[in-house]
């Protein structure tokens, strides 16, 4: 596999389509409560949202598939003649780097994390480094970086550590350490809840799916797959039912 042309094509396709591919995850309607997307942005706790499975159609993952066979970066890859996982999850890296970048711009000043044991200080920071984050990324909108055919790759990436019996043991204690999916606001930007558990992901999970730079960390929300900046404490994106 040639690692440079991967790279080419994902930072190509996410240069120049970014705009076309959230066009497509209209077939996932983020799950989120009906208030406008600006009352998750205001640093409140939020009231809790209705869970993506109840708002999720049950054939979602048919109709990512679809969409990932015509999403702009399997045709590059395919025009091109590289691996088509290996070129989604270059567009997946590429996606998380932006993201890491605009995190990295406005972590300064009195929105940079200090050590410090006081909750009080944290929590000032981090609204601060939010409210950045936010301004900062205005138009984002659930998909701009679980875009069809990243979603398409992470469920075949995760399918073989959810089958047999340990895959189902997997899965009951997820949804045992889990907080509840209706506590917890699946919108972008959103803040997760004070309190609520941050439940760990399965080692065997984490080795699947491509590793992130701080400060993202993948969550297991009941069914669903989280991606959380822990330094600003906001949900950055997420893909619903994602766990049997």
């Amino acid at each position: 596999m040639n690692v440079s042309r991967l790279l080419a094509v994902a930072l190509l396709c996410s240069a120049c389509s970014d705009r076309s591919i959230v066009d497509q995850t209209s077939t996932e309607p983020a799950p989120a409560s009906p208030e406008p997307q600006t009352a998750a942005t205001t640093g409140a706790a939020p009231a809790p949202a209705p869970s993506p499975a109840a708002s999720s159609r049950p054939d979602q993952a048919k109709k990512d598939e679809r969409a990932a066979k015509t999403g702009a970066v399997t045709v590059a890859a395919q025009q091109a003649g590289v691996n088509i996982t290996g070129a989604v999850l270059a567009d997946f890296n590429a996606r998380v780097q932006k993201y890491v970048d605009i995190h990295k711009s406005a972590a300064k000043g009195d929105a940079k994390l200090k050590q410090t044991e006081n909750p009080g200080e944290i929590i000032a920071a981090q609204e601060i480094l939010a409210s950045r984050i936010r301004t900062a990324r205005a138009g984002a909108q659930h998909g701009d970086i679980f875009t069809p055919e990243i979603r398409n790759a992470f469920r075949k990436l995760l399918a073989p550590e959810l089958k047999g019996e340990d895959g189902r043991d997997a899965a009951a204690v997820l949804k045992e350490d889990a907080p509840s999916a209706a506590s917890i606001p699946f919108k972008v930007h959103a803040k997760y809840p004070e309190g609520a558990p941050l439940p760990s992901v399965p080692a065997t999970f984490l080795m699947s799916l491509p590793t992130l730079p701080e400060p993202l960390e993948y969550r297991i929300i009941g069914k669903h797959l989280v991606l959380l900046d822990t330094g600003a404490n906001i949900i950055v994106d997420f893909i619903s039912n994602v766990v049997p």
